[in-house]
């Protein structure tokens, strides 16, 4: 279990490389975003002469569904990734997977049918966040989001 803020970093610089390889294996030149700016979206990967925003999260193992950020933090009301991130797309990884969602698919999906799903609270992270879980089944078959490898 990641507990301390270093083993957070720690964790996301690991995981990193696995996209690294993903956009290089894609061919898709990168740039990762450091600094204030990383709040808005982690990197942009260049395809087909466009550079696309994206944001990546990591789940330690695999699960059958994607962990929704909707608030950072429970004690001070923080919004979550999901209404923050100025990404055009999440690449989210676990295991040897990762899917591609779109952003501006996933807010709207979120804002029509956010109470036909659970929330769960993690106190692992930042703070105590609440996640939306959305099966993969329905963000494939609504067409927010797709396999990539």
């Amino acid at each position: 279990m990641l507990n301390t803020k270093e083993e957070l970093f720690a964790f996301e610089r690991e995981k990193q490389k696995i996209f690294n390889k993903f956009y290089q294996e894609k061919n898709w030149p990168y740039k990762r975003i450091f600094g204030p700016e990383n709040k808005k979206y982690d990197c942009v990967v260049r395809i087909e002469d466009k550079w696309v925003r994206v944001e990546e999260k990591y789940r330690s193992r695999n699960w059958s569904d994607l962990a929704v950020e909707l608030r950072q933090d429970t004690e001070t009301n923080d919004p979550g990734w999901l209404y923050y991130t100025e990404a055009d797309w999440l690449f989210y990884g676990m295991g040897e997977r990762i899917y591609l969602v779109e952003i501006s698919k996933l807010r709207e999906f979120v804002k029509l049918y956010k109470d036909k799903f659970n929330t769960i609270i993690s106190k692992k992270g930042w703070g105590i966040t609440e996640n939306l879980v959305i099966p993969w089944s329905n963000i494939i078959r609504n067409g927010l989001g797709k396999i990539v490898k």
